[in-house]
């Protein structure tokens, strides 16, 4: 900014973090001014490695943005037994199940199955890289990438299947 500006500097830092100030100074009822000197750069042709965004409010409220600044990081402090009431709550323990626009997703306490079209889609795997591989018990030479590709996808679906009908 200009030497002799009314504006002085209340943060420098992160872009998210400065718009997040610059709200919450105008809720409060003092104007700031953001500076993004990388964005500057970048839009007259040559660039700039600085992230740091700088936050500037008129000097008669600089006090007051100051104090609001260091009211905007200040981190509550939880006390342990409010850790552990907070985290042992949990809307499952509330709700019988979780739904998605009005249909049940997942009962409590009941493991997801498998629908009929992803048995069929891995019946019909292992049956084509089967097929695929039928002609090595023939005597006939394939490439090794058909044999660890075709070999690879038939484990993976008769796991899926032996998997579904083993529970």
């Amino acid at each position: 900014m200009i030497t002799d500006s009314n504006y002085e500097r209340v943060y420098s830092g992160s872009e998210i973090n400065a718009n997040y100030l610059k709200t919450y100074l105008e809720d409060s009822g003092i104007k700031s001014i953001l500076r993004n000197d990388k964005e500057s750069a970048l839009r007259g042709g040559f660039g700039n490695y600085e992230s740091e965004v700088l936050l500037f409010v008129e000097k008669e409220n600089l006090i007051k943005a100051k104090h609001l600044v260091e009211k905007a990081f200040a981190e509550e402090q939880y006390i342990d037994s409010e850790l552990e009431a907070e985290a042992s709550q949990s809307r499952l323990e509330e709700e019988g199940y979780v739904s998605s626009e009005g249909r049940p997703l997942i009962q409590k306490g009941e493991k997801p199955q498998r629908s009929k079209w992803n048995l069929l889609i891995n019946a019909a795997l292992l049956i084509y890289s089967l097929w695929r591989l039928y002609p090595l018990t023939q005597g006939e030479d394939l490439s090794t990438f058909r044999i660890f590709l075709s070999g690879f996808i038939a484990a993976i679906s008769a796991f899926a299947l032996i998997n579904h009908f083993r529970k």
